[in-house]
């Protein structure tokens, strides 16, 4: 094979084909997410690993049905193959809008009982037998796109591995491309329509890869197949005859209006009378009239509400409700409120005095709907000259201040965004760390209260609790009890951290004003003698005997381990791997991830082992098969653990999540191309003197990142969005250009022929797809730092793959 073989035609296609697979796991991310419950979004990562094992364990397994000389027309079948299965994900949202209670019988299987924000197991754990056959069947749906764009990209390296450096680097870019495109699509078409869209791109890969010349006919067909999906998409915009009517786990047909953005979609619906009375924080005492009410959805469960303007009328609601207290502690006073939703926190601070109010929203859609779509509906709430608006992401913004509140408040919402569906939904657990609460608290007036609103019938209110001690102690507060109290009614409780103690005028008011309205003390600074387990953490001082007693784990919050949410301890998240009948507690969140794991673990080694079984471990008597497999395992399962790791350090420092996302991704893909392009140009028989060292800086470069790159970029935080994504780009270019080099100069180095190529390359996949799942795992139990640390293990494991001697194929 000649350089000549590999034409600008097929490096397009490369591209585009890459393109438009990673759109498709990026916006079924983001379908998943709107119809059900958060946590299956994580299923779209299976569904990849699914679809590509497949195609190159096929291409292994039956090389035969896929002749080099006939690569350029298979893969432009692969492509069409890859928008004819778009295009019946497509079909699939038309029958659900055609027959919605079809759909309900499918989805419900997937959400949390509605109304039940405290259920934390499975009301039904199984699935309905009859179930099954269509489960089984929109899985496999859901997967062909993946299998037919792996199945494309796999023969296109096994017939070029002379110059797979060339096109490997293709292949990123084009992935890198599609992270950036994504964001577009979904903003301007929506999740819906933008599968026909992507469609488009396999259309102009099946047209690319076409023998020249082409036949008129086929040509013809993809012209007209490209007039139907344009129409789909157009006609989908026009009249929504493919749109998704579900919010919280139900058809809803009165929906008022819907939009989509790059990380979530906002549906407004009229809000039903059981959610009317779900009044949470509201007093026992209110006799007042419940104002009228829009129902607000983020995704699946991220629940607001809007309430109708009707001035003094509307603010007396919000008077008796248990976040107000700050404010009525402090009688009034400057507040910044994150994540105001539909307007509930805002609308408490004006009713209580507050004189002028910041609403710091990370979703421009949700402000949107405020403040422009219902406008008449909520009396302009956000435009009001005492309340600032600002979009930006909490922490981020909140940093780059260089002014104080009298209150810094963050209630709950319905549902919460998860964090392990991806990059997108990381953000929330920024907002309840140590180091958040040092940015809270630089920010807060003299006397300043920071107010966080639980349901205390989950466990984050004792985890606050246990967070503001640490934080306080850190802080060299000799007496840190005397800064916290928590009041409740009923389900929601008010977590106050004051940045002076209480003092003895301010908790006999607060027990005045819960007396008057009905609300329960639950932590007082003057009341330490109680059983239950807030005063018993009081005591202790929130010392490491307590911490390691405690059945979960309430231990405060880190950067570096930011998921708050998450309470297994790590031997307790280990010990589910045996399924016991019963564990401490049940959380549908963790079970499902570890389902999830195990699923594409099993899947990884049939994509390793199901050859040897096959071909009756005839594959193992050829040169070093055992350390390749390790080499490309090793490749794939590092690469996701740095880039999960290298994620977390830029969200903050770039805001907006989608931006990390966006900025990370493209920057490590792109420049990786660029690696994988200069690992072309290494001459034959020099990959294994360059690979030894190279990995040797890729390993010790990655750990000064997780190391070096935080004190950096808080010094940089306060230069415009432009500069510092800029600067995030060209700080991960020297890594990114090593990442690129390891694959393609292994394919040539451990290949003396094409035979394994496919092989290598879906173990490469799969156990990169178990890494992007691993990673959080690792981040969930140990944190971000032993993520890449990790990470940089595995590249050292691969790197003694290469140091081995035993087999001429290394020498």
């Amino acid at each position: 094979m000649t350089s000549i073989d590999l034409d600008r035609r097929t490096c397009w296609g490369m591209f585009t084909i890459s393109l438009a697979g990673l759109m498709y796991e990026l916006i079924l991310t983001r379908i998943f997410s709107v119809l059900m419950w958060y946590h299956f979004a994580s299923m779209a990562i299976s569904l990849a690993l699914f679809g590509f094992s497949v195609a190159a364990l096929l291409v292994q397994l039956r090389p035969g049905w896929f002749p080099v000389e006939r690569t350029a027309r298979d893969c432009s079948l692969c492509s069409f193959g890859f928008a004819l299965a778009l295009g019946m994900m497509f079909g699939l949202f038309v029958l659900f809008r055609l027959q919605p209670q079809f759909a309900f019988k499918v989805l419900s299987f997937f959400h949390q009982p509605f109304y039940q924000p405290f259920q934390q197991g499975f009301y039904n754990k199984g699935v309905p037998f009859g179930l099954l056959p269509v489960l089984a069947l929109l899985y496999l749906v859901t997967a062909l796109p993946f299998f037919f764009s792996g199945l494309a990209v796999t023969l296109l390296l096994r017939r070029y591995l002379r110059q797979i450096g060339r096109l490997y680097s293709w292949d990123l870019f084009g992935a890198g491309a599609g992270c950036l495109l994504i964001i577009g699509v979904l903003l301007l078409v929506g999740g819906i329509s933008g599968l026909p869209l992507i469609a488009l791109f396999g259309l102009l890969a099946a047209f690319l890869f076409l023998p020249r010349p082409g036949s008129r006919g086929v040509r013809l067909l993809l012209a007209g197949a490209s007039l139907v999906l344009v129409g789909l998409t157009v006609g989908n915009l026009a009249t929504d005859f493919a749109g998704v009517r579900f919010v919280r786990g139900r058809y809803e047909p009165n929906l008022l209006w819907s939009a989509w953005n790059s990380f979530s979609r906002v549906a407004v619906y009229p809000s039903r009378g059981e959610e009317l009375q779900q009044a949470w924080g509201l007093s026992r005492t209110y006799r007042g009239p419940i104002p009228e009410q829009l129902g607000m959805v983020v995704d699946d469960t991220g629940y607001t509400t809007m309430y109708r303007w009707r001035g003094e009328e509307t603010l007396d609601y919000f008077r008796s409700n248990v976040i107000a207290l700050p404010y009525q502690l402090r009688g009034g006073g400057s507040g910044l409120v994150i994540g105001p939703g539909g307007g509930k926190d805002v609308l408490a601070a004006l009713a209580s005095g507050a004189d002028r109010v910041t609403a710091l929203e990370l979703n421009p859609l949700i402000a949107r709907a405020v403040d422009d779509r219902f406008v008449a509906f909520t009396g302009g709430l956000y435009r009001r000259p005492d309340v600032e608006l600002v979009v930006d992401e909490g922490r981020s913004w909140i940093r780059r201040q260089q002014r104080t509140w009298d209150v810094i408040q963050a209630s709950a919402v319905f549902g919460r965004m998860a964090p392990s569906a991806g990059a997108f939904t990381l953000s929330e657990n920024n907002l309840y760390t140590l180091e958040s609460f040092a940015d809270y608290w630089n920010h807060l007036s003299d006397n300043g209260v920071l107010s966080i609103s639980r349901f205390i019938f989950e466990r984050e209110t004792l985890r606050l609790v246990s967070l503001g001690l640490a934080f306080l102690q850190q802080q060299g507060v000799a007496d840190p009890a005397a800064h916290i109290a928590v009041i409740k009614e009923r389900g929601l409780a008010n977590f106050m951290l004051k940045k002076k103690p209480f003092s003895a005028a301010e908790i006999a008011r607060l027990r005045a004003i819960s007396a008057a309205l009905a609300f329960q003390e639950v932590l007082l600074p003057d009341r330490r003698d109680g059983d239950d387990p807030f005063h018993r953490l009081v005591r202790s001082g929130g010392d490491a005997a307590f911490h390691d007693e405690f059945p979960f784990d309430i231990s405060p919050t880190t950067d570096d381990r930011p998921f708050f949410y998450y309470m297994y301890k790590p031997a307790d998240f280990l010990t589910l791997f045996t399924f016991p009948d019963k564990s401490r507690f049940e959380d549908r969140a963790v079970l499902i991830l570890r389902n999830l794991l195990v699923v594409v673990a099993v899947l990884t080694l049939v994509c390793i082992i199901l050859p040897l079984l096959i071909w009756q471990r005839k594959a193992l008597r050829r040169p070093s098969s055992g350390r390749r497999l390790l080499y490309f395992a090793c490749l794939g399962l590092g690469f996701m653990l740095l880039e999960i790791g290298l994620m977390r350090r830029f969200i903050l420092f770039l805001g907006q999540p989608i931006y990390a996302l966006a900025v990370i991704l493209f920057a490590l893909l792109v420049f990786s191309g660029l690696g994988a392009l200069l690992a072309g140009r290494v001459p034959r028989g020099g990959e294994r003197r360059l690979l030894l060292p190279l990995l040797l800086v890729l390993v010790l470069l990655s750990q000064g990142y997780g190391y070096g790159l935080p004190p950096l970029l808080d010094a940089l935080l306060t230069l415009p969005l432009a500069a510092r994504c800029l600067l995030a780009g060209l700080l991960l270019a020297p890594l990114g250009v090593l990442l690129g080099f390891p694959l393609p100069l292994g394919m040539r180095l451990l290949h003396p022929d094409n035979r394994d190529v496919a092989w290598s390359w879906g173990v490469n996949g799969a156990t990169g797809v178990l890494g992007s799942l691993l990673a959080v795992v690792v981040a969930m139990n140990w944190g971000y730092t032993l993520t890449l640390l990790a990470g940089g293990l595995v590249y050292l494991l691969a790197l003694l793959a290469v140091l081995s001697r035993r087999s001429a194929a290394f020498g």
